[in-house]
């Protein structure tokens, strides 16, 4: 097992400076996984800086900075609800069409005693047109292909809260 000097921990935390992480709970808790990942891997006769260099590059995609930016965005919106974009429009279903589904299901279980199943048009109609305009909706939101510049692009992430109510996350390139 590797032994990490007090030199090679300022070398870890100026690196970390130098690299644009400025929030020192998050430079001590990164040089805090650092240290854990030489200590076990890295051979007693190893180098360092090559295993160093090595294992920061795990932590990001292409700068380390970018975990920086992902910890204030979720000190910020911490207390939003987030969903991936199926998981959205299910609700948005859920909430918009849900309701008449739901109704004509209870009128179906308590009319099955008195008349059977019978399926009255004031009932199955009534449902169809009050909720045909929110699933068309729902539908051409959903299903707007990607060329065309959808409102809610695939594989965005959507945040519900108070301020904003919505806010729609585009994925990373």
């Amino acid at each position: 097992m590797y032994c990490i000097s007090d030199q090679q921990i300022d070398f870890i935390l100026a690196d970390l400076h130098r690299k644009g992480i400025q929030i020192e709970g998050l430079q001590s808790n990164l040089l805090d996984h650092i240290c854990i990942l030489i200590e076990e891997n890295l051979e007693e006769d190893g180098d360092f800086e090559q295993f160093y260099f090595t294992t920061i590059k795990t932590f990001y995609q292409q700068e380390l900075r970018e975990i920086e930016e992902e910890a204030l965005f979720l000190l910020q919106f911490q207390h939003h609800l987030r969903f991936s974009r199926n998981q959205f429009f299910l609700l948005l279903f859920t909430i918009f069409i849900g309701p008449f589904i739901a109704g004509d299901l209870l009128w179906l279980i308590n009319s099955v005693d008195s008349n059977g199943w019978n399926l009255p048009f004031e009932i199955w109609g009534a449902t169809v047109v009050y909720s045909l305009f929110p699933l068309l909706i729902l539908l051409v939101l959903f299903l707007t292909p990607e060329r065309q510049d959808p409102l809610i692009p695939k594989k965005s992430t959507i945040l519900l809260g108070i301020k904003p109510f919505i806010k729609i996350i585009p994925a990373r390139a």
